[in-house]
């Protein structure tokens, strides 16, 4: 009962004590931030979808290409029927990349025109917040 009483009083003081604690970065998770990006390449929004790119992902490939190049992998495929994550992987380190916090999130995908696909989205965290900066579909 005695912790139940200290966890409150920090609770109430907590203004008191967030004025002299660091500033903390909060991020969404890796697994929400690409459930976000893929939503505008679900609505065929994929300027935008390249504009929310990581710019590590950005400065592989120019606007124009990148969305034909998207345009041709998804069409094909018709809507997203579901989508359910398969693993979340960390590490700091990815082939042909500079040392960085990454994190490839895959999904078990099915689409109007394909049944089982596999979605992988890359990220990397940049500035406490996580940005796309590859996506590939099996």
């Amino acid at each position: 009962m005695a912790w139940l009483v200290i966890a409150f009083s920090l609770l109430i003081s907590g203004p008191a004590l967030a004025a002299s604690a660091p500033a903390m970065s909060i991020t969404v998770s890796p697994d929400d931030r690409a459930k976000q990006w893929m939503t505008l390449v679900d609505d065929q929004n994929y300027a935008d979808a390249y504009q929310q790119m990581g710019a590590l992902g950005r400065g592989k490939i120019a606007v124009d290409p990148w969305t034909q190049k998207i345009r041709d992998a998804r069409a094909p495929l018709g809507a997203v029927a579901s989508r359910t994550l398969k693993d979340v992987k960390m590490t700091k380190t990815l082939p042909g990349m500079r040392d960085g916090q990454y994190a490839t999130v895959r999904y078990d995908s099915a689409f109007a025109r394909k049944a089982g696909s596999v979605e992988t989205v890359t990220l990397i965290l940049e500035n406490g917040a996580w940005s796309v900066i590859s996506y590939f579909i099996n």
